[in-house]
C-alpha cells in the first residue's frame, strides 16, 4: 500500500509540474520525510506513536523498493534511486552557490 501512495505522490508532482527537477526534488522530500518521522518516534519517548510510526511509515524509499522487489530488478531499482538523491544534491548545490 505505502508503494501506490508513494507513487501516486511522485505521478501528481510529474503530472502537475513536468518538470524532472521537480520529480528529483520529491524524492529527496519523501526521504527527507520518512527519516524526519523516525527519528520523532524514536526520541520522542511515546511508545504508542513509535510503534504507529513503526507499523506504517517506511523507515527510507530503499525499505519500500526492498519489500516489493528481489534479486537484480531490486539491485537496478536501488541504484536508479542513488542517481535520483546524487542529482538532488547537486540540485540542492547548484541552488546554494547560485543563491550567494
Amino acid at each position: 500500500m505505502d508503494l501506490i501512495i508513494i507513487l501516486i505522490i511522485i505521478g501528481l508532482v510529474v503530472f502537475w509540474t513536468r518538470d524532472f527537477k521537480f520529480f528529483i526534488y520529491s524524492l529527496g522530500i519523501i526521504e527527507v520525510f520518512f527519516r524526519l518521522l523516525h527519528f520523532i518516534g524514536d526520541n520522542l519517548g511515546m511508545k504508542e506513536l513509535t510503534n504507529l510510526i513503526n507499523e506504517y511509515v517506511p523507515k527510507s524509499l530503499f525499505d519500500i523498493l526492498g519489500k516489493y522487489s528481489t534479486g537484480l530488478f531490486y539491485q537496478v531499482l536501488c541504484w536508479a534511486l542513488f542517481a535520483g538523491f546524487v542529482a538532488f544534491e547537486v540540485y540542492l548545490v547548484r541552488y546554494l552557490f547560485k543563491r550567494k
